[in-house]
């Protein structure tokens, strides 16, 4: 990959009613940053939600006036505002102290649906799903480097720069033991590409591109990010991969 080759190109980050926590948008910002990419936000309305809003059950009768009104969609319609608010404030901030740029687009969808759609030079980042239930004190410190990050090379037109962006990432200490899934033996040039003092690579070359395997390593994935080239999401249906994501425990950058 070419510095003028990654100058032009963008990582898209959907940003739904789930909102994105910081630990998840410091690291995405950190990657820009250190790749050279400007961000995309795209703010998503939800429109499987905005249908739900209109069920009559979700209806109330003003004393004034007498008309009726939908408590749902009235919610919803705050809380996405509110996470809109707060995400682009937030995200503004880190991007303006790493110098990263920074642009905002609306639409309205589900946020695999509507990445997938865009141009295919935007690489995915999908944060994985907030869990209440963690822990605070289990989460990583701000600024640490990814912990665990597995790579997926599955002889794809995008191996090479999953290769590149691994390489890059080790070199600004950004990552620290890197995971390799590999179809097949993995190219000798490569290992050596990827190799730094005190870096662990674990390669397992046995990986299986269909499409049972690659959305069971998405819900299962035991890696804090996990490049994987675009072109192994062919052939899975879009639902699949959207459960996949909704159960991760950890963040995906879809490589393009």
């Amino acid at each position: 990959m070419t510095a003028e080759a990654a100058q032009s190109r963008s990582i898209l980050v959907p940003i739904d009613l789930h909102g994105v926590n910081r630990d998840a948008l410091e690291t995405l910002v950190r990657i820009a940053s250190q790749l050279n990419r400007s961000l995309l936000g795209l703010l998503l309305e939800d429109i499987r939600l905005q249908r739900v809003a209109d069920l009559p059950f979700a209806t109330e009768i003003t004393l004034i006036g007498g008309q009726e009104r939908s408590l749902l969609r009235d919610h919803l319609s705050q809380r996405h505002t509110l996470v809109t608010t707060d995400t682009r404030r937030l995200l503004n901030e880190l991007a303006n102290r790493n110098r990263v740029e920074l642009h905002f687009e609306s639409a309205a969808g589900n946020r695999l649906h509507t990445a997938l759609e865009r141009d295919d030079h935007l690489d995915i980042f999908f944060p994985a799903r907030q869990r209440w239930q963690l822990v605070a004190a289990t989460r990583p410190a701000a600024g640490r480097a990814i912990r665990r990050l597995g790579i997926v090379l599955a002889r794809s037109r995008q191996d090479q720069s999953v290769v590149e962006i691994t390489r890059m990432l080790l070199q600004a200490g950004l990552a620290e033991d890197v995971y390799v899934l590999s179809v097949g033996p993995l190219d000798r040039a490569q290992v050596e590409i990827l190799y730094r003092p005190g870096c662990r690579i674990c390669v397992q070359a046995n990986l299986k591109c269909d499409p049972a395997t690659i959305a069971s390593l998405i819900r299962r994935s035991s890696y804090d990010l996990l490049l994987l080239p675009r072109d192994c999401l062919q052939g899975v249906e879009p639902e699949v991969i959207d459960a996949a994501l909704e159960k991760s425990g950890g963040q995906v950058l879809v490589i393009n």
